[in-house]
C-alpha cells in the first residue's frame, strides 16, 4: 500500500510547529520532519488581550515558509489548528483572514475541550501502552502555555477532566512583574499553584485511586528530553520515571539559574524561562494525585492532529473507544448533580431508540446519535439548583461546564436541547436540531413518568403513514406515562411531521390495548 503524507500545523500560545506524517497500515503513524518556531503569541493574547501587528506579520512568514515545505513533500492533505492564544484574542478573526489572504491556509480555532481530545488521541496512537495505564488508574496531566488539563482515569474510561488556568507563560509572565530572587519566585509559584491544586484535590479526586501520572505538553518534553540526555540516557528507552526520578527532574531545575539552564541544557531564553513553572506544576501535580509513576511519551498536539486524520480516514486502525471517554465524563457529570441512576439511564435507552427509528429518515449521523445521549444523559440535571425550572438551570450549568471532545458548535448545542426540554418551541427560536432532540428526550422521558420502568423495554418503529408506534407488553397500570405520552405529541408533531403513539398490551378485565 503507498504511503500517504499529512502535514499537521499547530499556531500554539508559545510556539508555531509543523509536522509531516506518513501513514501505512502497517507501519501506523510516522514522524517524517519537524520544524518549529518560537513565537509568543501568548504573551500578547493573555497581557492585553489581543495579537500585536508585528507578531501577526511573524506569524504569516513562518506559515508562509511552512506552505513551502508541505509543497515540497507532496502531502495530500494538511489541517491547521490554533489554541488559546488566538482563541482568547480579541482580533483573531482579523488574523485568521490575513492569514488565509496571505498564506492559502485555513487555520481552525480549537475550543479546549477539541484541543484535549486530540491530546488524547495523540496517547492512543503510542499503541497499547496508554490503555494498560488507564485501566490501572492514571491522570493525563498536561501543562501547555497557557492552562493545565487534567483528566482521570479508572478502569480504562475517562472519569473527568479539568482546565485549571495555570499554564507555563501564564506563570512566567506573571512572575515576570516581580522583582524578586530565584528562591521568592518558587516560593510565589508554588503558593499560586497549591491553592489552585488543593480546590481540585477536593472537588475531584476523593476517593479515586490514580497509579500513574502522564505527563506531556511542550515544556515537560523538552525537560525530559534534555535532562536525560545530558545524563547519558534514551528519553525514548527510559520513557518512566519513579518518584526519585520525578523529584531529580525538579531539584534540576530548582538548583540553577535560567543562564545555566539555558547553557547545560543548550536552550533558548524564551524556553529557558518556562521551565520552572513547568517543573513546580508537574511536582505539585504528582504529588497531589499521588502517582507512584510518570509516563513522558513526548507526544505533541500535532501527533494528535495527524493521529485524528488517520483514524477518521481509516488510514490506522484505531484501539481506544473515544466516545466511550466523553461518555463516561458525561455520566460522572450527571452523577455529581444528582440525577437518579436508574431512571437516567432507562430515559437515555428510550432515547436512543427513537432516534434509531428516525435516524434514516431524518438523514441523523453517528455523531448526531452520540450528541442526543449526551443531552439525555443530562436530562434534568439542573434540579440541583431549581426544580422549579429544571431546563434552564440545566442549560446554564453546561454552558459553564467543558465537556471535554465537543466543539463550540456542539457544545451550544446540547445547551439548547437542555434548555427547551420542557416543550417551549413557540416561545423562542431555537436551532432545528436543537427542538428535535429536545422533543425526542421529553418524549423519552414521558415513556418513564413514575421513573419505575414498568413499562420494560419498549418497541419503536417509524411506519409509512407518519406515525410511530411506541408498543410495550405490560399490563399494568400505566396512566401516568399515557396522560404525560400525550401531552408530548403535538410539540413532537410539530417538529417532526410524524404522531407518535402509545400501544400498551391488553390487560384482561382492563380494556387497555
Amino acid at each position: 500500500m503507498a504511503l500517504k503524507r499529512f502535514a499537521s500545523i499547530d499556531v500554539g500560545s508559545f510556539e508555531i510547529e509543523l509536522g509531516i506524517y506518513e501513514f501505512s497500515k502497517g507501519g501506523g503513524i510516522r514522524l517524517v520532519d519537524n520544524v518549529r518556531h518560537v513565537i509568543a503569541l501568548g504573551s500578547d493574547t493573555y497581557r492585553n488581550g489581543e495579537i500585536s501587528f508585528p507578531l501577526v506579520q511573524e506569524l504569516i512568514a513562518v506559515l508562509k515558509d511552512f506552505t513551502r515545505i508541505i509543497a515540497e513533500y507532496r502531502c495530500e492533505a494538511y489541517r491547521a489548528i490554533a489554541t488559546s492564544a488566538m482563541r482568547e484574542a480579541t482580533n483573531s478573526a482579523i488574523v485568521l483572514d490575513q492569514i488565509k489572504t496571505r498564506t492559502g491556509l485555513s487555520v481552525q480555532i480549537l475550543s479546549n475541550a477539541e484541543q484535549r481530545m486530540l491530546v488524547l488521541k495523540a496517547l492512543a496512537a503510542c499503541g497499547e501502552r496508554f490503555d494498560a495505564l488507564a485501566n490501572e488508574g492514571a491522570a493525563v496531566v498536561e501543562v501547555g502555555f497557557g492552562s493545565m488539563q487534567v483528566s482521570l482515569y479508572e478502569a480504562g474510561t475517562m472519569q473527568s477532566t479539568q482546565n485549571l488556568r495555570l499554564g507555563a507563560l501564564r506563570l512566567r509572565d506573571t512572575l515576570q512583574q516581580l522583582n524578586s530572587a530565584r528562591d521568592d519566585r518558587e516560593r510565589i509559584l508554588q503558593e499560586t499553584v497549591a491553592h489552585e491544586l488543593d480546590v481540585y484535590e477536593h472537588l475531584h479526586l476523593r476517593g479515586r485511586r490514580v497509579r500513574h501520572m502522564i505527563a506531556i505538553g511542550d515544556p515537560i518534553r523538552v525537560l525530559y528530553d534534555k535532562i536525560m540526555r545530558a545524563q547519558q540516557l534514551n528519553p525514548e528507552a527510559e520513557s518512566f520515571a519513579d518518584i526519585d526520578r520525578m523529584k531529580g527532574l525538579y531539584q534540576y531545575v530548582i538548583a540553577r539559574t535560567e543562564a545555566e539552564l539555558e547553557e547545560t541544557l543548550d536552550l533558548n531564553p524564551a524556553t529557558t524561562g518556562v521551565l520552572l513553572p513547568a517543573a513546580v506544576l508537574y511536582q505539585r501535580m504528582a504529588e497531589t494525585v499521588g502517582a507512584e509513576k510518570a509516563w513522558f511519551p513526548g507526544t505533541r498536539l500535532i501527533d494528535g492532529v495527524a493521529a485524528d486524520y488517520a483514524f477518521e480516514k481509516k488510514l490506522v486502525q484505531r484501539t481506544h473507544d473515544f466516545d466511550a471517554d466523553i461518555l463516561a465524563a458525561v455520566q460522572e457529570l450527571a452523577t455529581r448533580y444528582g440525577e437518579r441512576t436508574a431512571h437516567r439511564r432507562y430515559t437515555v435507552g428510550c432515547a436512543l431508540q427513537i432516534f434509531d427509528a428516525l435516524k434514516k429518515a431524518q438523514g441523523f449521523t453517528a455523531r448526531d446519535r452520540l450528541l442526543l445521549e449526551i443531552a439525555a444523559t443530562l436530562h434534568h440535571c439542573g434540579r440541583f439548583l431549581n426544580m422549579g425550572n429544571a431546563s434552564e438551570s440545566s442549560g446554564d450549568i453546561i454552558r459553564a461546564t467543558e465537556i471535554v471532545g465537543l466543539s463550540t458548535e456542539e457544545h451550544a448545542l446540547i445547551v439548547q436541547i437542555l434548555r427547551n426540554e420542557d416543550d417551549v418551541f413557540g416561545r423562542r427560536d431555537i436551532p432545528l436540531k436543537a427542538a428535535k432532540f429536545a422533543a425526542v428526550i421529553r418524549l423519552a422521558n414521558a415513556m418513564d413518568r413514575s421513573a419505575k420502568q414498568k413499562a420494560g423495554a419498549y418497541r419503536i418503529r417509524l411506519r409509512e403513514d407518519g406515525t410511530l408506534p411506541v408498543a410495550t407488553d405490560f399490563g399494568g397500570d400505566m396512566t401516568l406515562e399515557r396522560l404525560s405520552f400525550e401531552q408530548c405529541i403535538p410539540s413532537f408533531s410539530n417538529v417532526f411531521g410524524i404522531s407518535p403513539v402509545l400501544r400498551q398490551r391488553r390487560s384482561l378485565g382492563s380494556g387497555v390495548v
